[in-house]
């Protein structure tokens, strides 16, 4: 059993149905910032990174960052420092992203996004700063509604925007340049978990001829799943309400990560970098 205050981290995350990806991975490095001054034994460690992974089975990036802080315990010398590290490389990926995004997105577009991504309010942040940034239409992503969220997020930071409905995707991206979404997870083909929606967002890409981008950190590849051994999602579970979708590698022009731009093909590789 670990200690009560850290077992209440682990809640919170598994109850958390609000947060994305990116927030969930730092607090679960906080959980084990919290565990090593109290029991640093491999036991405790090893528990809590397990208890950690089970807590949002469909983030790669919570499992990844567990197993690495279990290996820096068992590893380093120093593990505090070396969390300190970790932390540091989180806190600037957004930025990198932002910085890579530059790369391929080109012009002055006008662009689809939907649900909330730290990586895609990054990158517009740096094409509004740059000036070269139209528009943004933020899909409203039921059943969670987290584009209401974005919205106000981008309105506080100057992106121009506007909320609409689901149903008008399909118009919208005829309308406009770009897709450009954040993720969830990414699979080891290439397949990308996201938002329900991202998927018809896709296709309406494929039928206008449109450019999909994904953006996320390389902790969010999944090194160990493909779309085939993905699990569909439990009705019974809490989690069943905040729905989401596979988008195949076909229908993704790039992945824009904090490492590079890869091609779906191409995004096991990363994990070599």
């Amino acid at each position: 059993m670990l200690p009560s205050d850290v077992e209440a981290l682990v809640a919170a995350i598994a109850s958390d149905l609000d947060s994305g990806a990116s927030e969930l991975t730092v607090r679960a490095l906080e959980a084990f910032e919290a565990l090593l001054p109290v029991d640093p034994s491999a036991k405790a460690v090893e528990e809590l990174a397990a208890k950690l992974a089970a807590a949002q089975p469909n983030m790669a990036s919570v499992r990844n960052v567990a197993q690495l802080c279990a290996r820096l315990v068992a590893r380093s010398s120093n593990p505090p420092a070396a969390f300190r590290e970790i932390r540091r490389e989180l806190s600037g990926a957004h930025e990198r992203i932002a910085r890579n995004a530059l790369e391929v997105i080109a012009g002055k577009p006008t662009v689809v996004t939907i649900s909330r991504s730290l990586a895609v309010t990054a990158i517009l942040k740096s094409l509004q700063s740059r000036r070269r940034l139209t528009q943004v239409f933020i899909l409203e992503s039921l059943p969670g509604r987290e584009g209401r969220r974005t919205a106000a997020e981008f309105a506080a930071a100057g992106i121009p925007s506007k909320l609409v409905a689901d149903d008008l995707a399909q118009s919208l991206v005829r309308r406009s340049d770009v897709v450009l979404t954040g993720a969830d997870t990414v699979l080891l083909d290439g397949t990308l978990v996201n938002k329900v929606g991202t998927h018809d967002l896709a296709l309406a890409c494929e039928a206008w001829d449109k450019p999909f981008y994904a953006a996320c950190e390389a902790l969010k590849i999944d090194s160990l799943r493909t779309a085939q051994t993905f699990p569909p999602p439990d009705p019974a579970s809490p989690e069943a309400e905040v729905v989401f979708d596979l988008t195949p590698a076909q229908f993704i022009r790039s992945f824009i990560t904090d490492k590079g731009v890869f091609e779906p093909k191409d995004i096991a590789r990363v994990w070599l970098l």
